[in-house]
């Protein structure tokens, strides 16, 4: 939409829109206006297996994270739970498990997600709870590749999950969706609201569809599908398009996924932005966040885009971000229930930019003013875009309506997101003193207040947390005895299929417990809809020599061909990696990528480095396979045989430690073993550019190895887009900004020529430019940085972040034209 469009649209809904001078506004607050009923806000567990790190960290910090999450008047004490009904396929960040892997299969202890609402409903009974697929297994179906096509299947499959939560773990599911970010059906929407009714679930309602706004368009052309939808959920959705027809059904309309942006002070500008400009400029009355809490693995996608995260149960370090606090200034100091003041009555925008709105509790006097100003350059959520604006420094006077009450004070409570670092989150400042009804408030850009008669606010803290040891700890091993049945094993992440601990089919006196595949057919996917072959992944990104080592054996009923696979330097999927297999018929390989699924249609064939056959190999019984990768070398063992020694690989690839297999098959895994391998892992020696001076010119060189960071390579994004070399303190500086110029360390100041402008989400999942005005920060192989036009000859001008080593590399996956990874450095160019 145009930005003329934009203005005449808000200018239609009713709310201010002039720019003016920073001289002293009224603002009126008035319960007259009194509006809709303020439905909550929410943080989303899944979409998927965002939470899986979470669940495997010990006492007391696992209570800790949730209480920050969950515990009124604490942290974000969050009104919604939003999670994912498992589906058994890839669903962002990993798979879920599904309650039913087959139609004749029933299982309430699989997966965290049941875990998860208990705990929340523990700390606070009056949390909502909301359930939503992203995927389905493959039988609901029934062999179409469509949820819809037998809607009385589907809407058993979701009832029956409804049964497990009431039944095995008395929760009451407040909301139901359909499936996130696809298709609707309108028969299904009839025949799900149907037989929740019937199986006594008439109290959950449906919200519908989780995705874009063409729901309403079909709605409005069947009455039926209207009227079997309680809620309209709109995904990321612009404040600024036309959402008449949406809005004329006169249903609740949500925000039911929104965010998706990295945890630092830029996400939580993002979020405190959006959360007021939904009621302003489009009355939504709920806003959803994606993530609840980032417990996933650098190297799959959207890392840390979360409202707190916690990746290091094996330190029990975690992070309670800037967004943990914007979230609090709404949910510590308002119920569901309450209601918004419509704009012009306690709502509205700011004269010189930015949102306010009032909610009040209709039940009381109690009243709480929302405030946010945040710039053009901070305010943007990872999508959708905004139309440009400008944003100044203000000074409003409120002025409270009779119809409030006698109010005399306020409590207040202040972040701002834009002036640090360090920056101000959710203190407390002193009380305002209401005087004839009226009170001045000045706002900076970057503010960010809660205005509140409540006095219940709390930022909760503990004695201490953990120190951070972003290495995943070697040598590492598991036999999966110590894991309950059902669950997945520990710091495993399954990516494709579904890993669960159950007990061994055979050999059960040397293999008690094992990690088996357990999808037995192609679900009905929601990103992956069917390429390689079931895996999971542990471990880190940067890893590059290591040896793993695990048991496996085929089920009796294998297809010919089935294979159990070992990989290390994989990627998210298995699409890069060095990775070893064995089938059925004892044909051994070793490729530069993860197996394709047997029955895939067109039969591609991974790039082969290695194979052969097994004389005599047994298909029955257990199997010990090894691959251990060096620089540029591979050796595999079956069963302490050599089958290829210091066979030639790709030395760029850096990754996971995987294991799978490429079909829809039981196949088991045990006794899996990781270790550091060639020359011992220490970290690298100290060089005299590690502390550099003022003034000192950067470089590029090859990044250090499987996770050893090294002092000149340390740096870190700050939210104010500079880029600061950790351990001197200063910050990456243009000699001049033009082409051609160099790049120094600098004491930090946050001017225009330490100011790198990136996707500050997506840098840690991809590659990305780091632009300084019309140019980039760029590298060459032969080591010079400088800054260049985007896409001039001879260099590279994208850059990927990552966070466990503090690196900015010039690869995420392999990029083969570029050779050896290598990273910004402090160290001087060599000649």
């Amino acid at each position: 939409m145009e930005l003329t469009s934009v203005v005449a649209f808000i200018a239609a809904v009713g709310v201010l829109t002039a720019c003016g001078p920073a001289a002293a506004a009224d603002i009126i607050v008035d319960k007259k206006g009194v509006s809709l009923t303020f439905d909550g806000i929410g943080g989303l567990s899944g979409g998927g297996a965002t939470s899986r790190l979470l669940v495997d960290y010990k006492e007391p910090q696992r209570s800790q994270i949730l209480d920050y999450l969950f515990l009124p008047n604490y942290g974000a004490s969050l009104h919604i739970l939003k999670v994912e009904i498992g589906g058994d396929s890839q669903s962002t960040d990993g798979t879920e498990s599904s309650h039913m892997h087959s139609a004749d299969d029933l299982d309430y202890h699989r997966g965290y997600e049941w875990w998860l609402m208990v705990e929340a409903k523990k700390r606070n009974p009056d949390i909502k709870l909301y359930g939503l697929a992203w995927a389905y297994p493959g039988w609901v179906g029934n062999g179409s590749g469509s949820p819809f096509q037998f809607p009385n299947l589907t809407s058993s499959y979701i009832v029956k999950w409804l049964e497990g939560a009431k039944k095995v773990y008395d929760l009451d599911i407040d909301y139901i969706g359909i499936w996130n970010e696809r298709s609707s059906s309108a028969s299904y929407v009839v025949a799900l609201r149907n037989a929740l009714n019937k199986a006594g679930f008439e109290k959950t309602l449906i919200v519908a569809k989780d995705g874009g706004a063409d729901i309403c368009n079909s709605m409005a052309a069947d009455k039926a599908y209207a009227d079997a939808v309680d809620v309209i959920g709109l995904h990321y959705p612009s404040d600024f398009s036309n959402f008449s027809l949406c809005h004329s059904f006169n249903k609740p309309f949500w925000a039911s996924e929104e965010s998706s942006s990295y945890d630092d002070a830029n996400g939580a500008a993002c979020w405190a932005r959006v959360i007021n400009s939904h009621w302003v400029l489009q009355q939504m009355t709920s806003s959803i966040m994606w993530n609840l809490v980032g417990s996933y693995y650098h190297g799959t996608n959207w890392y840390a885009s979360s409202m707190l995260t916690a990746v290091q149960p094996w330190s029990g370090h975690y992070w309670v971000a800037p967004v943990v606090w914007a979230t609090a200034h709404v949910t510590q100091f308002t119920k569901v229930g309450w209601k918004y003041l419509k704009n012009g009555a306690g709502s509205g925008i700011l004269a010189n930019g930015g949102y306010y709105a009032t909610l009040v509790d209709p039940n009381s006097n109690d009243l709480t003013i929302i405030i946010v100003k945040i710039s053009k350059e901070h305010a943007p959520c990872t999508r959708p875009g905004l139309p440009d604006f400008n944003t100044s420094a203000e000074e409003v006077e409120f002025m409270l309506d009779s119809s409030l009450g006698d109010v005399r004070n306020l409590q207040v409570w202040h972040s701002n997101f834009e002036k640090g670092p360090p920056y101000t989150t959710f203190e407390q400042k002193p009380m305002i003193h209401v005087v004839h009804n009226r009170f001045t408030l000045t706002i900076e850009v970057g503010d960010y207040f809660t205005i509140t008669t409540l006095n219940v606010g709390k930022k909760g803290t503990v004695d201490s947390i953990p120190e951070s040891q972003p290495r995943f700890p070697l040598p590492y091993s598991d036999s999966f005895d110590n894991t309950f049945e059902s669950q997945e094993a520990p710091f495993f992440a399954d990516q494709i299929g579904a890993f669960e601990v159950h007990p061994a089919s055979v050999g059960a006196a040397e293999h008690k417990n094992v990690m088996r595949q357990m999808v037995p057919q192609l679900p009905i996917g929601w990103s992956d809809h069917g390429s390689r072959g079931p895996m999971t992944v542990i471990g880190m990104r940067e890893w590059q020599d290591l040896t793993v080592t695990v048991d496996f054996l085929f089920p009796a009923n294998a297809p010919a061909d089935t294979a159990a696979c070992v990989a290390t330097r994989s990627d998210q999927m298995w699409n890069n990696g060095i990775v070893f297999c064995v089938d059925s018929a004892g044909k051994y390989n070793l490729t530069t990528a993860g197996p394709f699924l047997i029955s895939h249609t067109s039969q591609p064939v991974n790039p082969t480095l290695h194979n052969g056959v097994l004389q005599g190999f047994s298909a029955n019984s257990w199997h010990q396979l090894s691959l251990t990768t060096i620089g540029g070398k591979a050796t595999g063992s079956l069963d302490s045989k050599v089958l290829f020694n210091n066979s030639p690989v790709r030395d760029i690839d850096t990754g996971f430690v995987a294991m799978g297999t490429n079909g829809w098959t039981a196949v088991e895994f045990d006794n899996v073993r990781i270790g550091e391998a060639g020359t011992k892992w220490s970290p690298p020696a100290a060089a005299a550019c590690a502390a550099p001076k003022s003034g000192a010119v950067l470089s590029a060189r090859n990044c250090t190895r499987n996770g050893l960071a090294s002092a000149d390579q340390m740096f870190l994004l700050v939210p104010d887009y500079s880029i600061q070399h950790v351990p001197s303190g200063l910050c990456v500086t243009a000699q001049k900004i033009a082409a051609g110029g160099d790049l120094t360390l600098q004491p930090c100041s946050g001017s225009s020529d330490q100011t790198f402008v990136n996707d500050y989400t997506n840098i840690r999942n991809r590659l990305e430019p780091m632009h300084m005005q019309s140019l980039v920060l760029a590298g060459s192989t032969k080591g010079a940085v400088s800054l260049q036009a985007e896409h001039a000859s001879g260099v590279w001008s994208y850059w990927s972040y990552f966070p466990n080593t503090q690196q900015l590399r010039n690869q995420y996956t392999a990029r083969t034209q570029l050779g050896y990874p290598m990273c910004l450095s402090a160290c001087p160019p060599t000649a």
